[in-house]
């Protein structure tokens, strides 16, 4: 009986370091992962992103705040392993043609960052709304 006492403390004091390691951790995770905001308002697509390092997870996270649905397009998907979720649902696929949204919803596309270069992002369905995002390598930083 004792012995049971002894090891259900030393897996309660496991569990708990565990719980303080995972909440002191949860930032730095969240960290490691390059975030790219993008707003949609007044048909217009409004970035806010920091520098971007190939070779990092990248999320880009797309919000229609008009009051009419647009798309989210990229040639820089292509050929590369993507994860989107919308509405809850996480779609995986090696290169995405576009994601659609309707007023005052949003949209997150994973993907690792792995080729230089300046890419455009359009709306399929407005052919005037474009963006771009210029990915640079470490060494022309």
């Amino acid at each position: 009986m004792k012995r049971q006492k002894v090891q259900w403390g030393l897996g309660l004091v496991l569990a708990v370091t565990c719980l303080v390691w995972w909440e002191a951790a949860g930032p730095l995770l969240a960290q490691s992962e390059q975030v790219v905001e993008v707003t949609i308002k007044d048909s217009k697509y409004v970035t806010k992103q920091a520098v971007l390092r190939l070779g990092f997870p990248t999320v880009i996270k797309i919000k229609n705040e008009d009051a009419e649905r647009h798309d989210f397009g990229s040639a820089m998907f292509e050929g590369i392993p993507t994860q989107m979720e919308k509405d809850g649902v996480i779609v995986y696929g090696r290169g995405l043609g576009g994601v659609f949204l309707d007023s005052k919803r949003d949209a997150a596309i994973r993907f690792n960052m792995s080729r230089p270069g300046r890419y455009e992002f359009r709306c399929s369905i407005h052919p005037n709304m474009t963006g771009e995002l210029l990915l640079l390598s470490a060494e022309a930083v």
